[in-house]
């Protein structure tokens, strides 16, 4: 093996390094951060929840819920339920997120942001309504 695969051993190898410097609250730390990796944000496929804070109705494109995640993650395209009172919900799509005049692909938990829903009418969502994923 010549330096520069040594140099390169050294720079990628991902074992754990030596913690004989170490205090034992550290060397638990370590242990700890070894099993549990902790997540921006909520997982896949849990809950999501959105609180709808503004309606507006934009020609030609659609209705556009304005509001804050309160948990979980939203996606284009997810598919959700308006739920409006003690409803069942109306179930509809997200088209489109924009958060600041900027189109994104998600958003989570603590994020502002507008949802251009699917085949929704503006009366059918008002302010303090849920938006939940399905």
């Amino acid at each position: 093996m010549g330096i520069l695969d040594n140099i390169k051993n050294m720079l990628f190898n991902r074992e754990p390094k030596d913690n004989g410097f170490m205090t034992d609250d550290e060397k638990e730390l370590r242990e700890y951060e070894e099993y549990y990796t902790p997540q921006s944000g909520v997982a896949e496929g849990t809950y999501s929840e959105f609180v709808v804070s503004d309606v507006f109705s934009i020609s030609g494109r659609g209705t556009v819920a304005v509001g804050t995640v309160t948990g979980g993650v939203f996606h284009a395209g997810d598919e959700v339920l308006i739920v409006h009172g003690n409803n069942d919900g109306i179930p509809t799509t997200i088209v489109s997120i924009e958060q600041f005049r900027k189109v994104c692909d998600s958003v989570s938990e603590g994020a502002n942001a507008g949802f251009l829903l699917k085949d929704v009418d503006r009366k059918q969502i008002s302010r303090n309504d849920i938006i939940k994923k399905k």
